[in-house]
């Protein structure tokens, strides 16, 4: 395997009894004796159990996402570790433990737990690499607000039970099996569910090592058969408000912490924003109601638009946004042809509903760029399409738009020229 030490034989530990083996969960009560259990089943938590947000990649640059999902990048810990980002999950931890945090499960692996929890010689294991120190009382009132069973609730502590250095994840998770394989000695099958490619591998790589060793051990007996069972992830994200106000939150935490530590030697972190343009928007509804009013060819090599009316391709200036009635200012339009250039760009021309409606567009057509096909083709080649068609007669398109900028933001050290 490629973790720098086999996973097997990894657990130092000689006491293999179910009381040692309660020292890995959190929940505080006796396991069953050993002869009762003849399967386990090992469920994880997030985005497998659970519909984990994550973070939001119409909100973040691609470099703030990874940045995001390191533990060394915030004082308190990345997305993962900092536990006020999955109790901002829906309405927010006072609200959804009343209503179950429902809608954000996976309903059939929670089904599947509530069989496993009825099956009177199964083990019924929550594993997950959440830390015990930043965790443990959210994912209990998490499962116990949805009546979920588990015997051992394992999440991962600061050292192992025999003060091993848990490297990392999956490493703590192998060994925490390999104690659940050495203490129920009569199990005959073991399942587990997992979301992550990388980790179902590594499950499937311990099996096999672990049965080998175990055959080496004890030729006469059968080591269980162990399945890894991938389950598709379901991410979905917090409201994009909330998510937002978490951060900041979050970042001058952060701030605060590292001024106390390392006083006038560090540069605060800062969330900036990356303008792409600026332009009259159009929500996704209204998006989706125009891409399926006009004639655009139904095929997937399309890489679909109908977002905006340019006005310029940068944050605007304050000459041009009080030209167009600044940010935030609502503006009607008529669509009144569409057109299409070499099968490649797909476009739509409107002009204000209202005449005397003061507009700016850096181009002379204001129009919405529908569609693209091809990956060298940009927007800006819809003004090549010099055969626009009308709207069939007695058909009349009008759309609403908001004077906005089309941004994604960034987490940096805050250094004055970066704006």
């Amino acid at each position: 395997m490629s973790h720098g030490s086999p996973m097997v034989g990894f657990s130092r530990t000689s006491d293999h009894s179910p009381t040692s083996l309660a020292r890995w969960s959190i929940l505080n009560q006796p396991l069953p004796a050993r002869e009762t259990i003849k399967t386990v089943h090992i469920y994880d938590f997030d985005n497998t159990l659970f519909m984990t947000p994550l973070p939001n990649s119409k909100i973040w640059t691609s470099p703030t996402l990874g940045f995001l999902q390191q533990i060394e990048c915030l004082a308190n810990g990345g997305w993962w570790h900092d536990s006020r980002f999955l109790a901002a999950t829906g309405k927010g931890l006072e609200i959804e433990e009343g209503r179950a945090w429902e809608g954000w499960w996976n309903e059939k692996i929670v089904s599947l737990v509530e069989l496993s929890a009825k099956q009177k010689n199964a083990l019924t294991i929550l594993l997950t690499g959440r830390s015990v120190k930043g965790y443990s009382g959210l994912i209990q009132r998490m499962i116990g607000s949805k009546n979920l069973d588990f015997e051992v609730v394992a999440l991962k502590p600061e050292a192992g039970p025999n003060s091993e250095h848990l490297r990392s994840t999956i490493l703590f998770k192998c060994m925490f099996l390999e104690d659940v394989l050495n203490t129920y000695t009569d199990v005959e099958e073991i399942r587990v569910y997992e979301d992550r490619v990388k980790h179902v591998k590594s499950f499937e790589d311990f099996f096999v090592q672990y049965n080998a060793s175990s055959l080496a051990r004890n030729p006469g007996r059968k080591p269980p058969v162990a399945e890894v069972i991938q389950v598709a992830e379901a991410a979905k994200c917090l409201d994009p408000t909330t998510e937002l106000l978490v951060m900041q939150k979050v970042i001058f935490d952060h701030n605060t912490t590292l001024e106390q530590r390392l006083g006038s030697n560090f540069t605060p972190l800062q969330i900036k924003k990356t303008v792409f343009y600026t332009g009259y928007l159009l929500t996704p509804s209204t998006t989706s109601h125009l891409l399926k009013t006009l004639p655009i060819p139904n095929d997937n090599g399309l890489k679909l638009l109908g977002n905006s009316i340019l006005i310029t391709t940068r944050p605007a200036s304050p000459q041009i946004l009080s030209k167009v009635g600044g940010l935030g200012n609502k503006v009607d339009w008529d669509v009144i042809g569409w057109g299409q250039w070499e099968n490649k760009v797909w476009a739509a021309i409107v002009k204000p509903a209202n005449p005397d409606v003061a507009i700016y567009t850096e181009t002379n057509q204001p129009m919405i760029v529908l569609a693209l096909r091809g990956r060298d083709t940009r927007p800006m080649d819809a003004h090549r399409i010099k055969n626009w068609q009308a709207l069939p007669s007695g058909q009349s398109l009008r759309i609403t738009t908001v004077v906005g900028e089309k941004l994604l933001l960034r987490i940096e050290e805050n250094s004055p020229e970066g704006e």
